[in-house]
Protein backbone atom coordinates (compact mmCIF):
# COMPACT_ATOMS: atom_id res chain seq x y z
CA UNK A 1 0.00 0.00 0.00
CA UNK A 2 1.66 3.27 -0.57
CA UNK A 3 1.81 6.26 1.54
CA UNK A 4 0.70 9.84 0.66
CA UNK A 5 2.70 12.10 2.48
CA UNK A 6 1.23 16.00 3.41
CA UNK A 7 3.28 18.29 4.93
CA UNK A 8 1.47 21.13 6.32
CA UNK A 9 1.94 24.26 4.75
CA UNK A 10 3.91 26.99 7.02
CA UNK A 11 2.87 30.49 6.24
CA UNK A 12 5.32 33.27 5.43
CA UNK A 13 8.39 34.10 7.66
CA UNK A 14 7.97 37.45 9.37
CA UNK A 15 11.64 38.29 8.83
CA UNK A 16 13.48 36.68 5.98
CA UNK A 17 16.87 35.35 6.05
CA UNK A 18 18.09 37.29 2.82
CA UNK A 19 16.61 40.70 4.88
CA UNK A 20 18.30 39.93 8.16
CA UNK A 21 21.43 39.43 5.71
CA UNK A 22 20.95 42.49 4.06
CA UNK A 23 20.46 44.74 7.59
CA UNK A 24 23.12 43.39 8.84
CA UNK A 25 25.05 44.53 5.84
CA UNK A 26 23.67 47.49 5.76
CA UNK A 27 24.55 47.99 9.58
CA UNK A 28 28.14 47.26 8.17
CA UNK A 29 28.06 50.23 5.82
CA UNK A 30 26.62 52.28 7.88
CA UNK A 31 29.49 51.60 10.40
CA UNK A 32 32.49 52.01 7.80
CA UNK A 33 30.49 55.29 6.14
CA UNK A 34 30.95 56.83 9.80
CA UNK A 35 34.31 55.77 10.07
CA UNK A 36 35.15 57.06 6.67
CA UNK A 37 32.66 60.27 7.30
CA UNK A 38 35.10 61.05 10.42
CA UNK A 39 38.53 60.55 8.75
CA UNK A 40 37.52 62.68 5.74
CA UNK A 41 36.03 65.61 8.10
CA UNK A 42 39.26 65.28 10.11
CA UNK A 43 41.95 65.21 6.83
CA UNK A 44 39.46 68.54 5.58
CA UNK A 45 40.07 69.74 8.72
CA UNK A 46 43.53 69.20 9.16
CA UNK A 47 44.20 70.56 4.96
CA UNK A 48 42.45 73.61 6.21
CA UNK A 49 44.38 74.47 8.89
CA UNK A 50 47.62 74.39 7.18
CA UNK A 51 46.32 76.32 4.29
CA UNK A 52 45.53 78.63 7.59
CA UNK A 53 49.07 78.69 8.69
CA UNK A 54 50.60 78.46 5.02
CA UNK A 55 48.36 80.87 3.38
CA UNK A 56 47.47 83.33 5.98
CA UNK A 57 49.64 83.29 9.06
CA UNK A 58 53.12 82.21 7.70
CA UNK A 59 52.91 85.53 5.07
CA UNK A 60 51.48 87.93 7.72
CA UNK A 61 54.15 86.71 9.94
CA UNK A 62 57.23 87.41 6.95
CA UNK A 63 55.63 90.67 6.19
CA UNK A 64 55.57 91.88 9.55
CA UNK A 65 59.01 90.80 9.89
CA UNK A 66 59.97 92.44 6.99
CA UNK A 67 58.32 95.56 8.15
CA UNK A 68 59.53 95.31 11.55
CA UNK A 69 62.81 94.96 10.30
CA UNK A 70 62.86 98.08 7.95
CA UNK A 71 61.80 100.33 10.97
CA UNK A 72 64.02 99.29 13.33
CA UNK A 73 66.52 100.18 10.50
CA UNK A 74 64.49 104.08 10.15
CA UNK A 75 64.83 103.70 14.17
CA UNK A 76 68.72 103.45 14.14
CA UNK A 77 69.11 105.55 11.32
CA UNK A 78 67.18 108.17 12.96
CA UNK A 79 69.44 107.95 16.52
CA UNK A 80 72.73 108.08 14.20
CA UNK A 81 71.84 111.49 12.63
CA UNK A 82 73.25 113.94 14.77
CA UNK A 83 76.80 112.25 14.02
CA UNK A 84 75.71 112.41 10.16
CA UNK A 85 78.50 114.09 8.62
CA UNK A 86 76.69 113.98 5.09
CA UNK A 87 72.84 114.78 5.67
CA UNK A 88 71.95 114.81 1.89
CA UNK A 89 73.18 111.28 1.49
CA UNK A 90 70.94 110.37 4.73
CA UNK A 91 68.17 112.04 3.35
CA UNK A 92 68.09 110.05 0.25
CA UNK A 93 68.28 106.70 2.32
CA UNK A 94 65.33 107.74 5.08
CA UNK A 95 63.05 108.53 1.89
CA UNK A 96 64.01 105.48 0.26
CA UNK A 97 63.22 103.34 3.01
CA UNK A 98 60.05 105.17 4.02
CA UNK A 99 58.97 104.24 0.99
CA UNK A 100 60.34 100.75 1.48
CA UNK A 101 57.90 100.29 4.57
CA UNK A 102 55.14 101.69 2.50
CA UNK A 103 54.96 99.10 0.32
CA UNK A 104 55.73 96.60 2.79
CA UNK A 105 53.17 97.91 4.86
CA UNK A 106 50.47 97.50 2.29
CA UNK A 107 51.50 93.86 1.65
CA UNK A 108 51.40 93.00 4.60
CA UNK A 109 47.42 94.57 4.95
CA UNK A 110 46.96 92.36 2.23
CA UNK A 111 48.22 89.50 3.40
CA UNK A 112 46.36 90.09 6.49
CA UNK A 113 43.05 90.34 3.79
CA UNK A 114 44.04 86.95 2.53
CA UNK A 115 44.35 85.28 6.27
CA UNK A 116 40.75 87.24 6.95
CA UNK A 117 39.27 85.03 3.89
CA UNK A 118 40.98 81.82 4.60
CA UNK A 119 40.49 80.75 8.47
CA UNK A 120 37.93 80.08 10.78
CA UNK A 121 35.46 82.80 11.93
CA UNK A 122 37.61 82.85 15.50
CA UNK A 123 40.72 83.45 13.14
CA UNK A 124 38.40 85.91 10.72
CA UNK A 125 37.93 87.84 14.12
CA UNK A 126 41.99 88.02 15.03
CA UNK A 127 42.70 88.79 11.93
CA UNK A 128 40.35 92.13 11.83
CA UNK A 129 42.13 93.03 15.35
CA UNK A 130 45.79 92.86 13.63
CA UNK A 131 44.46 94.82 10.98
CA UNK A 132 43.59 97.26 13.45
CA UNK A 133 46.29 97.32 15.29
CA UNK A 134 48.31 97.83 11.63
CA UNK A 135 46.55 100.51 11.18
CA UNK A 136 47.01 101.60 14.66
CA UNK A 137 51.16 101.44 13.90
CA UNK A 138 50.99 102.97 10.61
CA UNK A 139 49.05 105.97 12.23
CA UNK A 140 51.82 106.64 14.43
CA UNK A 141 54.77 106.41 11.99
CA UNK A 142 52.49 108.10 9.39
CA UNK A 143 53.30 111.79 9.95
CA UNK A 144 57.21 111.27 9.41
CA UNK A 145 57.40 112.23 6.54
CA UNK A 146 56.80 115.96 7.12
CA UNK A 147 59.19 115.95 10.28
CA UNK A 148 61.76 114.27 8.19
CA UNK A 149 61.31 117.32 5.64
CA UNK A 150 61.32 119.79 8.80
CA UNK A 151 64.79 118.11 10.01
CA UNK A 152 66.60 118.13 7.08
CA UNK A 153 65.18 122.15 6.28
CA UNK A 154 67.27 122.78 9.91
CA UNK A 155 69.78 121.26 8.53
CA UNK A 156 69.98 123.32 5.25
CA UNK A 157 68.99 126.43 7.76
CA UNK A 158 71.90 125.66 9.84
CA UNK A 159 69.06 125.88 12.97
CA UNK A 160 70.74 123.59 16.05
CA UNK A 161 67.76 123.97 17.96
CA UNK A 162 65.19 123.22 14.75
CA UNK A 163 66.75 120.06 14.26
CA UNK A 164 67.10 118.65 18.25
CA UNK A 165 63.61 119.09 18.19
CA UNK A 166 62.65 117.28 15.10
CA UNK A 167 65.31 114.59 16.07
CA UNK A 168 63.50 113.72 19.40
CA UNK A 169 59.90 114.12 17.52
CA UNK A 170 60.84 111.40 14.91
CA UNK A 171 63.13 109.22 17.09
CA UNK A 172 60.28 108.93 19.20
CA UNK A 173 57.87 108.25 16.80
CA UNK A 174 60.37 105.29 15.33
CA UNK A 175 61.10 103.89 18.38
CA UNK A 176 57.07 103.85 19.48
CA UNK A 177 56.44 102.54 15.53
CA UNK A 178 59.35 99.43 16.81
CA UNK A 179 57.34 98.62 19.58
CA UNK A 180 53.73 98.84 18.23
CA UNK A 181 55.38 96.10 15.34
CA UNK A 182 56.84 94.70 17.98
CA UNK A 183 53.26 93.61 19.60
CA UNK A 184 51.26 93.36 16.56
CA UNK A 185 54.35 90.47 15.71
CA UNK A 186 53.99 88.83 19.43
CA UNK A 187 49.83 88.67 18.26
CA UNK A 188 50.43 86.93 15.46
CA UNK A 189 52.97 84.13 16.62
CA UNK A 190 50.54 83.71 19.52
CA UNK A 191 47.98 83.26 17.02
CA UNK A 192 49.98 80.96 15.14
CA UNK A 193 51.10 79.11 18.19
CA UNK A 194 46.93 78.34 19.04
CA UNK A 195 46.33 77.17 15.64
CA UNK A 196 49.13 74.85 15.97
CA UNK A 197 48.22 73.86 18.99
CA UNK A 198 44.43 73.37 18.15
CA UNK A 199 45.49 71.52 14.68
CA UNK A 200 47.67 69.43 16.85
CA UNK A 201 44.88 68.56 19.41
CA UNK A 202 42.50 68.16 16.92
CA UNK A 203 45.03 65.55 15.21
CA UNK A 204 45.14 63.60 18.07
CA UNK A 205 41.28 63.34 18.44
CA UNK A 206 40.82 62.69 15.20
CA UNK A 207 43.18 59.93 15.19
CA UNK A 208 41.40 58.33 18.66
CA UNK A 209 38.17 59.05 17.22
CA UNK A 210 39.21 56.61 13.77
CA UNK A 211 41.02 54.28 16.36
CA UNK A 212 37.76 53.88 18.26
CA UNK A 213 35.60 54.07 15.22
CA UNK A 214 37.89 51.56 13.09
CA UNK A 215 37.59 49.21 16.62
CA UNK A 216 33.86 49.61 16.56
CA UNK A 217 33.67 48.84 12.59
CA UNK A 218 35.45 45.73 13.90
CA UNK A 219 33.35 44.43 16.47
CA UNK A 220 30.41 45.45 13.91
CA UNK A 221 31.79 43.25 11.06
CA UNK A 222 32.53 40.71 13.29
CA UNK A 223 29.14 40.09 14.94
CA UNK A 224 27.59 40.56 11.96
CA UNK A 225 29.88 37.83 10.91
CA UNK A 226 28.59 35.59 14.14
CA UNK A 227 25.37 36.74 13.15
CA UNK A 228 25.14 35.62 9.89
CA UNK A 229 26.91 32.37 10.39
CA UNK A 230 24.32 31.57 13.12
CA UNK A 231 21.49 32.52 10.83
CA UNK A 232 23.14 30.04 8.16
CA UNK A 233 23.86 27.08 11.01
CA UNK A 234 20.67 25.81 10.20
CA UNK A 235 20.82 25.27 6.81
CA UNK A 236 24.02 22.95 7.72
CA UNK A 237 22.44 21.11 10.07
CA UNK A 238 19.41 20.58 7.34
CA UNK A 239 22.18 19.38 4.80
CA UNK A 240 23.79 16.89 7.64
CA UNK A 241 20.15 15.30 8.23
CA UNK A 242 19.82 15.06 4.48
CA UNK A 243 23.33 13.26 4.41
CA UNK A 244 22.38 11.14 7.45
CA UNK A 245 18.75 10.74 5.64
CA UNK A 246 20.94 9.03 2.20
CA UNK A 247 22.32 6.64 4.71
CA UNK A 248 19.30 5.51 5.60
CA UNK A 249 18.41 7.08 9.34
CA UNK A 250 14.87 7.93 9.27
CA UNK A 251 14.90 9.04 12.98
CA UNK A 252 12.87 12.69 12.91
CA UNK A 253 15.03 14.85 15.50
CA UNK A 254 13.61 17.56 18.12
CA UNK A 255 12.60 20.52 15.85
CA UNK A 256 14.04 23.90 16.78
CA UNK A 257 11.45 26.38 16.19
CA UNK A 258 12.80 29.61 14.24
CA UNK A 259 10.60 32.26 12.52
CA UNK A 260 12.51 31.93 9.08
CA UNK A 261 12.40 30.35 5.95
CA UNK A 262 15.24 28.30 7.10
CA UNK A 263 13.86 27.28 10.16
CA UNK A 264 10.92 26.36 7.98
CA UNK A 265 12.55 24.30 5.95
CA UNK A 266 14.44 22.66 8.83
CA UNK A 267 11.13 22.05 10.77
CA UNK A 268 9.29 20.60 7.40
CA UNK A 269 12.34 18.39 6.62
CA UNK A 270 12.32 17.10 9.72
CA UNK A 271 8.10 16.22 9.28
CA UNK A 272 8.46 14.75 6.08
CA UNK A 273 11.33 12.29 7.63
CA UNK A 274 9.23 11.89 10.15
CA UNK A 275 6.46 10.77 7.36
CA UNK A 276 8.70 9.50 5.60
CA UNK A 277 9.44 6.88 8.15
CA UNK A 278 6.45 5.96 9.46
CA UNK A 279 5.30 5.66 5.36
CA UNK A 280 8.49 3.01 5.12
CA UNK A 281 7.59 1.34 8.76
CA UNK A 282 3.90 1.01 7.11
CA UNK A 283 5.73 -0.44 3.86
CA UNK A 284 7.61 -2.89 5.92
CA UNK A 285 4.73 -3.91 7.80
CA UNK A 286 2.57 -4.71 4.93
CA UNK A 287 5.19 -6.23 2.99
CA UNK A 288 5.71 -8.70 5.66
CA UNK A 289 1.99 -9.03 6.06
CA UNK A 290 1.89 -9.81 2.55
CA UNK A 291 4.37 -12.39 3.00
CA UNK A 292 3.15 -14.16 6.22
CA UNK A 293 -0.39 -14.06 4.50
CA UNK A 294 1.27 -15.81 1.32
CA UNK A 295 3.13 -18.40 3.46
CA UNK A 296 0.14 -18.94 6.05
CA UNK A 297 -2.05 -19.83 2.78
CA UNK A 298 0.54 -22.20 1.69
CA UNK A 299 0.83 -23.79 5.04
CA UNK A 300 -2.27 -23.65 6.32
CA UNK A 301 -3.50 -25.28 2.85
CA UNK A 302 -1.21 -28.25 3.33
CA UNK A 303 -1.71 -28.96 7.21
CA UNK A 304 -5.72 -28.11 6.93
CA UNK A 305 -6.54 -31.32 5.32
CA UNK A 306 -4.74 -33.44 7.68
CA UNK A 307 -6.06 -31.69 10.26
CA UNK A 308 -9.35 -32.51 9.37
CA UNK A 309 -8.53 -36.23 8.60
CA UNK A 310 -6.75 -36.12 12.41
CA UNK A 311 -10.31 -35.03 13.45
CA UNK A 312 -12.42 -36.69 11.87
CA UNK A 313 -10.44 -40.05 13.27
CA UNK A 314 -10.41 -39.10 16.62
CA UNK A 315 -14.21 -38.75 16.75
CA UNK A 316 -14.46 -42.68 15.23
CA UNK A 317 -11.80 -43.18 17.97
CA UNK A 318 -13.73 -41.63 20.38
CA UNK A 319 -17.15 -43.45 19.54
CA UNK A 320 -15.29 -47.06 19.46
CA UNK A 321 -13.44 -46.34 22.79
CA UNK A 322 -17.11 -45.59 23.44
CA UNK A 323 -18.35 -48.54 22.44
CA UNK A 324 -15.56 -50.70 24.12
CA UNK A 325 -15.61 -49.53 27.56
CA UNK A 326 -11.60 -48.97 27.82
CA UNK A 327 -9.92 -47.38 30.90
CA UNK A 328 -10.59 -43.30 31.64
CA UNK A 329 -6.60 -42.58 30.89
CA UNK A 330 -7.52 -43.41 26.84
CA UNK A 331 -10.00 -41.30 26.82
CA UNK A 332 -7.55 -38.25 28.77
CA UNK A 333 -5.29 -38.96 26.12
CA UNK A 334 -7.73 -38.51 23.33
CA UNK A 335 -9.04 -35.92 24.70
CA UNK A 336 -5.55 -33.75 24.89
CA UNK A 337 -5.10 -34.88 21.30
CA UNK A 338 -8.52 -33.47 20.09
CA UNK A 339 -7.86 -29.97 22.35
CA UNK A 340 -4.55 -30.05 20.66
CA UNK A 341 -5.73 -30.28 17.16
CA UNK A 342 -8.49 -27.65 17.53
CA UNK A 343 -5.95 -25.42 18.72
CA UNK A 344 -4.19 -25.83 15.52
CA UNK A 345 -7.58 -25.55 13.32
CA UNK A 346 -7.81 -22.16 15.47
CA UNK A 347 -4.06 -20.85 15.15
CA UNK A 348 -4.42 -22.24 11.11
CA UNK A 349 -7.72 -19.81 11.00
CA UNK A 350 -5.81 -17.04 12.25
CA UNK A 351 -2.59 -17.54 9.92
CA UNK A 352 -5.43 -17.50 7.09
CA UNK A 353 -7.20 -14.05 8.68
CA UNK A 354 -3.91 -12.20 7.57
CA UNK A 355 -3.45 -14.03 4.42
CA UNK A 356 -7.35 -13.52 3.15
CA UNK A 357 -8.47 -9.46 4.72
CA UNK A 358 -10.78 -8.53 2.29
CA UNK A 359 -10.72 -5.53 0.91
CA UNK A 360 -13.43 -3.24 3.11
CA UNK A 361 -16.76 -2.04 2.19
CA UNK A 362 -17.21 1.31 3.57
CA UNK A 363 -20.26 2.69 4.45
CA UNK A 364 -21.41 5.82 6.21
CA UNK A 365 -22.74 4.95 9.42
CA UNK A 366 -23.13 5.56 13.04
CA UNK A 367 -19.66 4.29 14.88
CA UNK A 368 -20.71 5.10 18.37
CA UNK A 369 -23.77 2.74 17.86
CA UNK A 370 -21.32 0.25 16.87
CA UNK A 371 -19.25 0.52 19.53
CA UNK A 372 -22.07 0.39 22.01
CA UNK A 373 -22.90 -3.06 20.35
CA UNK A 374 -19.16 -4.37 20.68
CA UNK A 375 -19.34 -2.93 24.53
CA UNK A 376 -22.56 -5.35 25.07
CA UNK A 377 -21.11 -8.22 23.08
CA UNK A 378 -17.43 -8.19 25.05
CA UNK A 379 -19.27 -8.20 28.63
CA UNK A 380 -20.03 -11.08 29.51
CA UNK A 381 -16.42 -11.77 28.87
CA UNK A 382 -15.28 -9.21 30.90
CA UNK A 383 -17.38 -9.69 33.70
CA UNK A 384 -15.97 -13.21 33.65
CA UNK A 385 -12.22 -11.88 34.01
CA UNK A 386 -13.40 -9.45 36.43
CA UNK A 387 -13.19 -6.40 34.60
CA UNK A 388 -15.54 -2.79 34.21
CA UNK A 389 -16.39 -1.46 31.12
CA UNK A 390 -17.09 2.33 31.31
CA UNK A 391 -18.29 3.30 27.98
CA UNK A 392 -18.31 7.17 27.30
CA UNK A 393 -19.60 8.15 23.86
CA UNK A 394 -19.34 12.28 23.01
CA UNK A 395 -22.77 13.94 22.02
CA UNK A 396 -23.08 14.84 18.42
CA UNK A 397 -20.69 11.66 17.02
CA UNK A 398 -20.73 12.29 12.67
CA UNK A 399 -21.20 9.30 10.97
CA UNK A 400 -17.95 7.61 9.86
CA UNK A 401 -16.96 5.13 6.94
CA UNK A 402 -16.31 2.22 7.86
CA UNK A 403 -16.73 -2.16 7.24
CA UNK A 404 -19.06 -2.85 10.41
CA UNK A 405 -17.01 -6.52 10.36
CA UNK A 406 -13.74 -5.84 10.27
CA UNK A 407 -13.86 -3.05 12.48
CA UNK A 408 -15.76 -4.93 15.28
CA UNK A 409 -12.75 -7.14 15.18
CA UNK A 410 -10.09 -4.65 15.59
CA UNK A 411 -11.85 -2.77 18.29
CA UNK A 412 -12.35 -6.53 19.59
CA UNK A 413 -8.88 -7.15 19.51
CA UNK A 414 -7.80 -3.96 21.58
CA UNK A 415 -10.41 -4.77 24.14
CA UNK A 416 -8.96 -8.26 24.77
CA UNK A 417 -5.56 -6.73 24.52
CA UNK A 418 -6.55 -4.37 27.52
CA UNK A 419 -8.06 -7.32 29.38
CA UNK A 420 -5.00 -9.18 28.89
CA UNK A 421 -2.63 -6.55 30.10
CA UNK A 422 -5.20 -6.59 33.55
CA UNK A 423 -5.44 -10.47 35.04
CA UNK A 424 -6.17 -9.39 38.23
CA UNK A 425 -9.13 -7.22 37.00
CA UNK A 426 -10.00 -3.38 36.86
CA UNK A 427 -11.42 -1.01 34.55
CA UNK A 428 -10.97 -0.41 30.70
CA UNK A 429 -12.18 2.95 29.75
CA UNK A 430 -13.71 2.90 25.96
CA UNK A 431 -14.69 6.29 23.88
CA UNK A 432 -15.78 7.52 21.16
CA UNK A 433 -15.27 11.28 19.97
CA UNK A 434 -14.74 13.51 16.66
CA UNK A 435 -11.48 15.18 16.58
CA UNK A 436 -11.36 17.26 13.17
CA UNK A 437 -12.21 15.17 9.94
CA UNK A 438 -11.78 11.91 12.36
CA UNK A 439 -13.79 9.86 14.67
CA UNK A 440 -11.59 8.78 17.30
CA UNK A 441 -12.30 5.12 19.24
CA UNK A 442 -10.57 5.09 22.16
CA UNK A 443 -9.83 2.09 24.41
CA UNK A 444 -7.24 2.18 27.82
CA UNK A 445 -6.20 0.03 30.32
CA UNK A 446 -4.98 0.57 33.29
CA UNK A 447 -2.41 -2.17 33.37
CA UNK A 448 1.53 -2.00 33.92
CA UNK A 449 2.13 -0.39 31.04
CA UNK A 450 4.03 -1.19 28.14
CA UNK A 451 8.08 0.34 27.57
CA UNK A 452 8.93 2.24 25.08
CA UNK A 453 11.14 0.22 23.30
CA UNK A 454 8.22 -2.84 22.92
CA UNK A 455 5.76 0.10 22.45
CA UNK A 456 7.39 0.89 19.24
CA UNK A 457 6.90 -3.03 18.30
CA UNK A 458 3.61 -4.14 19.20
CA UNK A 459 2.02 -3.52 15.85
CA UNK A 460 4.96 -5.91 14.28
CA UNK A 461 3.69 -9.36 13.49
CA UNK A 462 4.41 -11.83 15.70
CA UNK A 463 5.88 -9.62 18.68
CA UNK A 464 4.18 -10.43 21.54
CA UNK A 465 5.33 -9.84 25.22
CA UNK A 466 2.81 -13.19 26.11
CA UNK A 467 4.09 -16.62 26.95
CA UNK A 468 1.55 -17.79 24.15
CA UNK A 469 -0.67 -16.17 21.23
CA UNK A 470 0.32 -15.59 17.50
CA UNK A 471 1.32 -12.15 17.92
CA UNK A 472 -0.88 -11.26 14.66
CA UNK A 473 -3.98 -9.71 16.98
CA UNK A 474 -2.66 -6.02 16.59
CA UNK A 475 -0.87 -6.18 13.35
CA UNK A 476 -4.12 -7.16 11.71
CA UNK A 477 -5.94 -4.54 13.88
CA UNK A 478 -3.43 -1.80 12.13
CA UNK A 479 -3.86 -3.23 8.71
CA UNK A 480 -7.50 -3.11 8.77
CA UNK A 481 -7.78 0.79 10.33
CA UNK A 482 -4.82 1.41 7.55
CA UNK A 483 -7.10 -0.24 5.02
CA UNK A 484 -9.82 1.98 5.78
CA UNK A 485 -7.87 5.35 5.51
CA UNK A 486 -7.66 5.88 9.11
CA UNK A 487 -4.79 5.35 11.75
CA UNK A 488 -3.95 3.69 14.64
CA UNK A 489 -1.30 4.98 18.13
CA UNK A 490 -0.66 3.47 21.31
CA UNK A 491 0.46 5.54 24.02
CA UNK A 492 1.43 5.61 27.96
CA UNK A 493 -1.64 6.27 29.52
CA UNK A 494 -1.56 9.29 32.36
CA UNK A 495 -1.56 7.38 35.78
CA UNK A 496 -0.37 4.03 34.47
CA UNK A 497 -1.40 1.74 31.25
CA UNK A 498 -2.16 2.03 28.27
CA UNK A 499 -4.53 4.04 25.46
CA UNK A 500 -4.88 2.78 22.28
CA UNK A 501 -6.76 5.24 19.92
CA UNK A 502 -8.21 4.16 16.46
CA UNK A 503 -9.11 7.27 13.72
CA UNK A 504 -11.66 6.62 10.69
CA UNK A 505 -12.39 9.33 8.18
CA UNK A 506 -15.90 11.10 8.69
CA UNK A 507 -18.03 10.52 6.27
CA UNK A 508 -18.79 13.22 3.29
CA UNK A 509 -22.25 14.26 3.65
CA UNK A 510 -23.19 12.94 -0.14
CA UNK A 511 -22.15 9.56 0.68
CA UNK A 512 -24.43 7.00 0.76
CA UNK A 513 -24.86 2.96 0.82
CA UNK A 514 -21.95 0.51 0.27
CA UNK A 515 -18.51 2.00 -1.24
CA UNK A 516 -14.89 1.07 -1.78
CA UNK A 517 -11.91 2.37 -0.07
CA UNK A 518 -10.56 3.80 -3.25
CA UNK A 519 -13.44 5.67 -4.17
CA UNK A 520 -13.77 6.91 -0.54
CA UNK A 521 -10.09 8.28 -0.62
CA UNK A 522 -10.94 9.62 -3.75
CA UNK A 523 -13.98 11.99 -2.55
CA UNK A 524 -12.11 12.46 0.76
CA UNK A 525 -9.29 13.93 -1.21
CA UNK A 526 -11.51 16.23 -3.49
Amino acid sequence: MSARISIPPAGPPRRTVATRILVSFAVTLVAFAVTAGVSVLSQKRTAEDSEELAKGYVPVALKLGQLRAVQSTLASLVDGIPDEKNPLSMRILLETLTGVRRAILEETRASMQTLRELGSEETRQAALTLTGELDVAQATFGGDRPSIDRLFAGFDAADRDAVNRELVGLGAMEHDGVKRLKTLAEHVDRGMTALSAEARARERRAILQLVLLAALTLAVGVAVSIHTRRLLRPLERVTERARAVARGDLTPEPILESDDEIGQLAAAFERMVGAVGRAQSRAVANERLAAIGKMAAHVTHEIRNPLSSIGLNIELLEEELAASKVSGEAKTLLTSITREVQRLENLSEEYLRVARLPQPRMEADDLASTVRDIVSFAKPEMDRAGLEIALDVADDVPPALFDEGQIRQAILNMMRNAREAMPDGGRIDVSVRADGMSVVVGVDDRGAGIPDDVRSRIFDPFFSTKGEGTGLGLAITRQIVEAHGGSIACEAREGGGTSFRIMLPIAPQRLSGPTSIASVRSRVRA
